[in-house]
């Protein structure tokens, strides 16, 4: 609810008519007692069928000060999920304005280090900044061993700051998921489904149907047939993207190798056609000798809908329009 008012800009198409029932229960006499609930019903409408996400990292492995490492946030319905925990993800909550003790979801959907290496900083900053309940982290299996290690390793540190400052002890829950409903209230649905980024296995993509609004995440994968079954009509597809100069590929083995569990612009174009999303936006940008502009044409040879690179703290208002906001 506290999101919901702190950007009611963004939340479009209710505000006049919900301020005049706001006003009329206040010019009651018993309008402290209906504040509470024309705060209920302000916020619930005014935030209807509105999604907005955050592209918090949109890189990969190799270091970058303007491509951190992948993190997707999504507020719907009053709450925060985070999508990996890629180098620097506190970094840029911090720089949306998000503080990382509101962040109490995250999902993996791998545990390549470039997807987790920032999930320490979150959990135990967020402690610091006091987060009610526990930090819980969905991902695949391996998770759960993760989190105990995790654990084991801020053993000292925890006991330091738990005897300085007198609060509860920093809470951390692994659960690992697979291909299904993984989260679900009266408003959010979050479903996980397996991709294709062997050797990896399992590697997972996710949705999150909130309303009538629906974004898909496809974490890292070459062309999968799964990811275009969950993914068909969303408003919002963030999807990988690779590509290297032909004469590069041909004389690096490695180099070919990356190329084969990640997805060229040419299949991405097929999954745009198979999928048909109202916005898609690249992300864990792998480019080795070729420009954005160049890997953008060759998608749009075989893709006319709505497409673009993403880029770090790039906002994506969804709604019955979509807006993009950069940084």
């Amino acid at each position: 609810m506290k999101f919901c008012l702190s950007r009611i800009s963004l939340c479009t198409g209710y505000q006049t008519s919900i301020w005049l029932f706001v006003d009329q229960f206040l010019a009651c006499r018993k309008r402290v007692c209906y504040i509470s609930l024309a705060y209920v019903v302000f916020t619930s409408l005014a935030c209807a069928d509105y999604v907005e996400v955050t592209l918090l990292g949109t890189g990969t492995p190799r270091p970058s000060i303007e491509r951190f490492g992948s993190a997707t946030l999504i507020e719907a319905g009053g709450q925060y999920f985070l999508f990996d925990a890629g180098r620097g993800a506190t970094i840029r909550l911090q720089q949306a304005g998000i503080t990382p003790n509101q962040i109490q979801k995250v999902f993996l959907t791998h545990l390549h280090s470039d997807h987790i290496s920032g999930l320490d900083d979150l959990w135990i900053t967020g402690w610091i900044y006091q987060r009610e309940g526990d930090l819980t982290v969905h991902g695949p299996l391996g998770t759960e061993n993760m989190i105990d290690s995790m654990r084991t390793m801020y053993r000292e540190d925890i006991g330091y700051r738990t005897a300085n400052v007198g609060h509860e002890d920093a809470y951390l829950q692994g659960v690992e998921v697979t291909s299904g409903v993984v989260f679900e209230d009266s408003l959010v649905k979050i479903t996980a489904f397996e991709v294709s980024h062997q050797p990896v296995e399992p590697a997972l993509a996710y949705r999150l149907d909130f309303g009538k609004r629906s974004v898909v995440i496809s974490g890292d994968t070459t062309y999968s047939s799964n990811l275009v079954n969950h993914a068909k009509n969303v408003d919002v597809l963030i999807h990988e993207i690779t590509d290297a100069r032909s004469e590069l590929v041909k004389r690096n083995p490695r180099l070919s190798k990356i190329m084969a569990y990640h997805t060229i612009p040419q299949q991405l174009a097929r999954v745009l056609n198979e999928t048909r999303p109202r916005l898609a936006v690249m992300n864990h940008v792998l480019l080795f000798g070729v420009s954005e502009t160049s890997v953008l044409n060759k998608i749009q040879q075989g893709y006319q809908g709505r497409v673009q690179f993403g880029a770090d703290l790039m906002r994506i208002q969804v709604g019955e329009n979509i807006n993009i906001l950069s940084h």
